[in-house]
């Protein structure tokens, strides 16, 4: 049986698909087989980050149609790694298809990460099993952490709870900036803290490089979080070494 991770976040611009792409990344390197599912219909990303956009033939909306085998594709740059892009245009789709679709993916891999759109879509929330694993990312700044609290909230009606991914730290910047410390946006965001991930230019030049150093500090934060959700004890570093 497969681990489902869904990636969200209550605004744009946190960095959500890089992160997505990072703890892939991460779960690949320790042996496992890994599917990413971009769920951006009409705004795709994945895809274009990963280097195989123009291998693009079927998508999401084909796999909901029953063409799941045919719109997976696997990401040379990454081994271990496949993706099934989002469709490129909206509407298309559904919870009943989506809940279909999913036991079938559930088989042939060990792990699975939705990557969801930014925002709030309570009905393909509830078509993932009981047991999948929300993680909401947000940047250190006021207004993304109070969507992630946002994101939560939807969650719980849903019966579900996320945890929280602070992306984008620079601790010289969260000594001057609102918050005081981590247990700040914590508490503002309602969250269980499941992981930590430093502002980087390797981040940021991803979609254009493709790389993540082994030894680099994105990856190394990487593994962190995946090794924590696969069950072992990881506890953060001290912030002057994320």
């Amino acid at each position: 049986m497969s681990r489902v991770f869904a990636v969200t976040s209550g605004k744009g611009g946190v960095g959500k698909s890089t992160f997505s792409i990072g703890l892939a990344v991460a779960f690949s390197r320790m042996k496992k087989r890994v599917l990413l599912v971009d769920m951006d219909e009409g705004l795709r990303c994945l895809d274009l980050m990963l280097g195989v956009d123009k291998d693009i033939v079927f998508d999401l909306s084909d796999a909901l149609k029953g063409e799941y085998e045919n719109a997976v594709y696997k990401v040379e740059k990454f081994p271990g790694i496949s993706l099934i892009a989002a469709p490129g245009k909206t509407g298309l789709i559904s919870e009943e298809d989506f809940s279909e679709l999913l036991p079938k993916l559930y088989k042939k891999y060990d792990i699975i990460i939705f990557d969801f759109p930014a925002g709030i879509d309570v009905p393909l929330y509830s078509a993932l099993d009981e047991k999948s694993k929300f993680l909401t990312v947000a940047v250190p700044e006021p207004v993304s952490v109070r969507d992630a609290a946002a994101v939560n909230e939807a969650l719980s009606l849903t019966g579900r709870t996320a945890e929280l991914i602070i992306n984008k730290f620079d601790v010289k910047k969260m000594r001057k900036g609102i918050y005081h410390n981590i247990d700040d946006m914590i508490d503002l965001s309602g969250l269980k803290l499941s992981g930590i991930v430093p502002e980087s230019d390797e981040l940021a030049l991803f979609s254009i490089k493709r790389k993540l150093r082994k030894r680099g500090k994105p990856m190394k934060a990487f593994m962190r979080i995946a090794e924590r959700l696969d069950g072992k004890k990881k506890g953060l570093p001290k912030f002057k070494k994320i």
